[in-house]
């Protein structure tokens, strides 16, 4: 073959070469496109249904009154972060007393489950390496089990609770015992609150079966609790080596973006990342705007609440932008002594919320391997499922 030859068919090579990187790289830019496309309308009619006096107006405003009511009794009883009481609201809270019951138990089962853990692990004055150790298993397996079992949001609020208790006592010089007491405080209070409201305001709806305690085996999941593990027990060593802020909100978010798996982990970190940027950004502009005054400090935290609980509650698949921007919200306007409002400790948790999301995604990649090849072990047919 001559020169020219050689030329035309090395250039032919090249063209197919780039042609079929190309092909690749638009099969992977296909699915987050699609994501933010549906999410782009779904948000555009979650807009057109905002009402102040319709029927999500009057929901919005049950919770938005809940987590006030939960705020104050938090602050009269001089609990350290009414922040948590507050969060319970709106997290239990589900505008249908049976399964605002239901809910509520289940949160303060697995709040004083997580609590008893959390001692045990720090019992004794374990080292650091075996309370990373033990904090990352106890968030891979409450991974797994709340993916399988009938009471999925206890086992939630197990591998919430775990992390945010011996990580906050290893940067505190607060014994354990005082922090579970705090913690499972607030979250009391922030059920009472709910479940009173939903109680005297709300009917019961038709229930689903219930499902199994346990679903069995689910090696999709297998792969989702060896990367949150990982994930949680790798944080306080970053965190550490390299200095960085909003320590004790990362695990929490790697086990929450890790546990909502089930509706893909990148629709659920984008739901997560935009709701935390809306809520931190008008929580942000109030800290900058209000100058301490309780009255102002009140009314502008029921504005940002009413608005979005009206996404959280509208039953749209951006409902979790609203529930994660709400979060957001309260972690940078409800610091003590109310109305305290610190740019620094707010800044502080969104970093937490943003490493946690960088964490999974970082984890994720890593383990991807190992992951597939679990799937591919325990259930071949449901290998292409795998989350990446």
């Amino acid at each position: 073959m001559d020169k020219a030859a050689q030329g035309k068919a090395g250039t032919a090579m090249g063209g197919e070469g780039t042609r079929a990187w190309w092909k690749r790289a638009e099969g992977w830019a296909e699915p987050p496109l699609k994501a933010a496309e549906r999410y782009e309308v779904s948000a555009r009619e979650d807009l057109a249904a905002f009402t102040l006096f319709g029927y999500r107006g009057r929901v919005a405003m049950r919770v938005t009154l809940g987590i006030l009511l939960a705020i104050a009794i938090a602050h009269f009883l001089k609990l350290e972060m009414p922040v948590w009481a507050a969060i319970s609201v709106l997290r239990v809270f589900q505008n249908d007393r049976t399964a605002t019951v239901q809910r509520g138990l289940e949160r303060v089962a697995g709040t004083l489950a997580g609590g008893l853990i959390a001692y045990g692990i720090m019992f004794g004055g374990a080292s650091h390496a075996f309370v990373y150790i033990a904090t990352g298993l106890v968030c891979a397996g409450a991974v797994y089990a709340q993916a399988v079992s009938r009471y999925s949001y206890a086992f939630t609020l197990v591998g919430f609770t775990v992390p945010l208790m011996t990580y906050h006592a290893l940067t505190s010089s607060e014994p354990i015992g005082h922090v579970i007491l705090m913690r499972g405080l607030e979250v009391l209070v922030g059920v009472a609150v709910a479940t009173s409201i939903d109680l005297l305001t709300s009917r019961a709806k038709p229930q689903a079966p219930p499902k199994p305690w346990f679903a069995g085996m689910d090696a999709i999941f297998l792969g989702h609790a060896l990367t949150v593990g990982i994930a949680v027990t790798l944080v306080p060593v970053v965190w550490t080596v390299f200095h960085l802020p909003g320590f004790e909100q990362t695990p929490i978010t790697a086990f929450i973006v890790v546990g909502a798996a089930r509706e893909g982990i990148g629709w659920k970190s984008l739901n997560r990342c935009i709701g935390c940027l809306l809520g931190a950004a008008l929580g942000f502009l109030g800290v900058l705007m209000l100058d301490g005054n309780l009255w102002l400090w009140l009314l502008f935290v029921a504005a940002g609440l009413f608005l979005f609980t009206q996404v959280c509650f509208g039953g749209s698949v951006v409902a979790y932008t609203g529930a994660q921007a709400g979060i957001a919200f309260l972690l940078v306007v409800v610091q003590e002594p109310i109305p305290n409002l610190d740019l620094a400790a707010g800044v502080g948790r969104m970093w937490g919320i943003a490493g946690g999301i960088a964490m999974v995604m970082l984890v994720g990649l890593a383990t991807w391997p190992i992951r597939r090849r679990i799937a591919e072990r325990l259930t071949p047919r449901q290998a292409h499922e795998i989350a990446h």
